[in-house]
């Protein structure tokens, strides 16, 4: 009796092992080109972070807060920067930006993004929502340099310069964690708390 209970102890285990999801294959160079694709194609994804900003001697430091759906991108800095809050919606071309209750909209609200954040410079948001998620934006000219892990640990783009520092799982992906963005004049350091990606 003992016999048969342990053999079918010993079948069960064997069944229990053969269910077991294999396990996740390392990056490689060679599927780096589907992977990119992949992350281009990521229209729909959050992230809760902090954000560093140094234009020459000018800076702030606060609050990172990123919601893109599609076409649409809700930004929200927050921390110093005179003790108000700055929300940016970008929207295909439209954009807007609400500062201490007032709405402002086109060169108004280029204008404010870029005196708050872009020491005078238009910040790149179009390639931005593809450079936080660690792909270059599509349609441009890029540089890319890979890392060990065979995922982007430098990028050229646009005239800016993106460093990837760091890399976390997020969900059923691995996505960056810390990155420092720099153009003439410019430094941006982004450090990502939380990523959420829908199901």
């Amino acid at each position: 009796m003992n016999l048969r209970a342990g053999a079918a102890a010993v079948l069960l285990l064997a069944g229990g092992c053969a269910t077991l999801p294999p396990p996740t294959a390392p990056a490689s160079a060679d599927d780096w080109p589907s992977r990119r694709a992949a992350l281009q194609s990521l229209d729909a994804w959050t992230l809760d972070g902090r954000i560093a900003v140094a234009a020459g001697e000018q800076g702030f430091s606060g609050g990172f807060d990123w919601s893109q759906a599609g076409e649409r991108a809700d930004i929200l800095l927050s921390g110093p920067m005179g003790g108000a809050g700055l929300a940016i919606r970008v929207e295909g071309e439209a954009l807007t930006v609400t500062m201490r209750g007032e709405t402002y909209g086109g060169e108004d609200a280029r204008r404010l993004v870029e005196e708050r954040v872009g020491a005078g410079r238009p910040l790149p948001v179009a390639e931005m929502r593809y450079w936080l998620v660690g792909a270059p934006a599509p349609g441009a000219p890029a540089e890319e340099t890979l890392g060990e892990d065979h995922r982007l640990a430098r990028l050229a783009q646009s005239g800016w310069e993106i460093e990837y520092e760091r890399y976390a799982p997020a969900d059923a992906r691995v996505l960056p964690a810390r990155l420092t963005l720099r153009t003439e004049g410019l430094r941006l350091r982004v450090a990502v708390n939380d990523w959420r990606l829908p199901p």
